[in-house]
């Protein structure tokens, strides 16, 4: 008896830390902003444009700020089941990033070196840099990039020379990168009402990670995505909220790992 319930124990701890990893990974990926509803769908076909003035547009939409923070309603899908949780989410612009689950169970910090995590309810703490969370998600990310992409903007690389037309969906680029020794290829649709960016497309032929930016809500004359969901092969993953944001001038992310928790093997 005291073996299966060890057994089932470790079971337990096994399946909390998968969980614990996919809300990491989130924050890799989904660390946003902002509250309304805003369709992007333009009836009747889109304006066609040059292919340089769509790049400019879309760098036009880069946000400007010091400091943001908003309320999150986060859901986890995991086996065909929904866990949700509720975030306080702050950001310093171009310097750190940092989170913190419901009663302070959880919590995150973001910065351009390192990824450093902490759980309360297991004692245990993660730090770490990108290169582990690149290999545990799939995408080649630095601090630069994971800020356009959590921002819903157009990330690094992308050229004129890469645009492969409009729909009504919106304008489209794709290009291709090597990571991880495969050859990766993305593909990004900007809204054709603002240049925001509706959708990332990272394919390295085996598995497919799709990010939707659902819809948008101007904040001082900027566009801040909503609401965010994260598929991989056609299967979601991650749904953000976000149910409140205001722009501060002074922020605080206190984070400090506690001596007697144990850190979580990479």
């Amino acid at each position: 008896m005291t073996n299966l319930t060890e057994e089932k124990g470790a079971l337990e701890a096994q399946e909390f830390r998968r969980i614990m990893r996919n809300y990491i990974i989130l924050f890799i990926i989904l660390f946003t902003c902002s509250c309304s509803v805003k369709k992007n769908v333009l009836p009747g076909g889109i304006k066609k444009y040059s292919a340089k003035k769509v790049l400019r547009n879309a760098n036009k939409t880069i946000k400007n700020f010091k400091n943001l923070q908003t309320k999150a309603r986060v859901t986890v899908t995991n086996n065909g089941r929904d866990k949700s949780n509720n975030l306080n989410i702050r950001i310093s612009k171009d310097q750190k990033l940092w989170a913190n689950a419901a009663l302070g169970a959880m919590r995150f910090l973001i910065d351009k070196d390192s990824v450093k995590f902490y759980n309360k309810l297991e004692k245990e703490y993660l730090i770490s840099d990108f290169r582990y969370f690149n290999k545990e998600v799939g995408l080649d990310v630095d601090f630069k990039i994971l800020q356009r992409l959590i921002l819903g903007e157009l990330i690094p690389g992308i050229s004129f020379k890469d645009y492969i037309g409009e729909s009504e969906s919106g304008y489209s680029f794709k290009t291709k990168v090597d990571f991880l020794n495969e050859r990766t290829e993305i593909v990004v649709t900007l809204s054709p009402y603002n240049f925001n960016v509706l959708s990332y497309i990272f394919d390295d032929g085996v598995n497919k990670i799709y990010l939707s930016y659902d819809s948008f809500n101007s904040i001082n004359g900027s566009q801040f995505p909503t609401q965010i969901r994260l598929f991989k092969n056609e299967e979601i993953l991650f749904k953000i909220e976000f149910r409140s944001l205001s722009l501060v001038d002074k922020i605080n992310m206190p984070f400090k790992i506690p001596n007697n928790y144990k850190a979580i093997l990479q």
